[in-house]
């Protein structure tokens, strides 16, 4: 996977994903922010929590189980310590009326297969590149 986020005015910014297209901004309570579209760090609690029911509405639908009325709900906050970040995630997966209570340990399990919960709970190596402006490398050459 690659991506590229480009400037969208202010400190906004926009991605593109296939045919999607998606803006990030800060509330206008933040310096130059403009509200125009979530915030980062939003976004990064929404996908967990996007992806863990993907996983549950995957496992009922492969068994004929019902999938209207699953709903996931988080409830993240920040921290300061050690760094700005999210401090604490919690995932409260509410499952259809009618599945039976046998079917949670195989259902958590099949969360637990996210992707994106996997990267919350073993984080990624993660490097950080700041280069100059290509223009910028030409006359520094």
């Amino acid at each position: 996977m690659k991506f590229t986020v480009n400037s969208a005015g202010g400190v906004a910014s926009r991605v593109t994903l296939g045919s999607h297209e998606l803006v990030f901004d800060q509330p206008s309570a933040v310096p130059n922010g403009t509200d125009r579209g979530p915030s980062p760090l939003d976004v990064l609690a929404v996908a967990v929590g996007a992806c863990a029911h993907y996983y549950a509405a995957a496992f009922l639908a492969a068994r004929q189980m019902p999938t209207e009325g699953l709903s996931v709900e988080i409830e993240a906050e920040k921290s300061r310590q050690p760094v700005t970040r999210l401090g604490t995630f919690v995932i409260h997966v509410k499952l259809p009326a009618g599945v039976a209570l046998e079917h949670l340990p195989a259902i958590e399990r099949a969360i637990r297969h996210c992707p994106a919960y996997g990267t919350l709970v073993h984080p990624p190596d993660v490097t950080l590149v700041v280069s100059p402006h290509e223009s910028q490398n030409a006359r520094v050459a």
